[in-house]
């Protein structure tokens, strides 16, 4: 009889925890966490209004690698829209500060 309920509470546990979703995850987090983290770091350099032309040439190397990464994401994640359009807007931000950068006096 206690062999029963055992096996009972077993395959009981079983069925309510089920198969969870896969989900990639790394040191840095989810790929949704990645996605907001570099997110973040473009929308913190669009926003400088302290910045010389001097400044443009570095933080188009930042705002360039930041657009990089995510894209890459965006690339593992095809079917998700929202991904995409952060990479097509990141690159937008890296043509700009690129263009900024090359119009600066050298």
């Amino acid at each position: 009889m206690n062999r029963l309920v055992l096996l009972a509470v077993i395959f009981a546990v079983a069925m309510l925890t089920g198969c969870p979703k896969q989900t990639t995850t790394t040191v840095a987090g989810t790929e949704d966490e990645m996605m907001d983290q570099l997110s973040a770091q473009l929308e913190e350099l669009r926003t400088r209004s302290d910045l010389t032309c001097k400044d443009f040439c570095s933080v188009k190397d930042k705002a360039c690698g930041l657009s990089k990464q995510t894209c890459d994401i965006a690339t593992k994640s095809p079917d998700r829209n929202d991904f995409q359009k952060k990479c097509v807007t990141s690159q937008e931000d890296c043509a700009k500060f690129g263009e900024s950068c090359s119009s600066c006096p050298k």
